[in-house]
């Protein structure tokens, strides 16, 4: 099997077609149908079927679709090994919620594009709970999220560091109630008879 034909078949699904994949690729067009067809007959089966004017992928395509994913990853990480951070090539997949990314992550991003210029670094904003899946599932490499210690197993989940949190008020409120630290005096309750 050749690598290049799965790299192919992964273009068309991310530009969503034959032409734009040869585009893309800097391919005849004949060539990315060619291939297809090479992926079709090793594998013993369609991945694409037309459907009107456009070509979809068909059910066992979809059913293949991970074992693809996973097969260029570890061929990412093969062509990686051993390499400096600033010879890294490949896609490195990062999900966190909007508050992280909005917050912390501009420096560790700038970071990681300045130590390894050559990565494509995708972002995604994912909701805190589908974190975990997204990583376990592979469809992100790095998550990052607060800690509430309900992680699986499978997941590796060092703690970055300590995080400040600020409280934000209406600035109607008194200043005499803005200190959230000391516990309010008890209060006798007024519907004691």
């Amino acid at each position: 099997m050749d690598t290049k034909n799965l790299v192919t078949f992964m273009t068309i699904l991310e530009t969503g077609s034959f032409q734009k994949a040869a585009t893309q690729l800097n391919f005849a067009p004949s060539t990315v149908t060619s291939q297809i067809r090479q992926l079709e007959d090793e594998f013993s089966i369609q991945l694409f079927e037309k459907v009107g004017r456009k070509m979809e992928l068909t059910q066992a395509g979809k059913d293949i679709l991970p074992y693809v994913e996973k097969i260029l990853q570890n061929v990412e990480q093969i062509m990686n090994y051993k390499k400096d951070a600033s010879e890294l090539t490949g896609t490195l997949r990062l999900v966190a919620p909007d508050s992280i990314f909005i917050y912390v992550m501009q420096p560790v991003i700038k970071a990681i594009l300045h130590d390894a210029p050559h990565i494509q670094l995708i972002i995604n904003s994912c909701p805190s709970d589908d974190i975990n899946d997204a990583i376990v599932n592979g469809s992100a490499d790095i998550g990052i999220d607060c800690d509430k210690g309900n992680f699986p197993d499978s997941v590796l989940h060092p703690a970055s560091g300590p995080f400040q949190a600020c409280l934000i008020g209406s600035p109607f409120l008194n200043p005499g109630e803005l200190d959230f630290i000391t516990p309010p005096p008890e209060e006798t309750n007024r519907y004691d008879l």
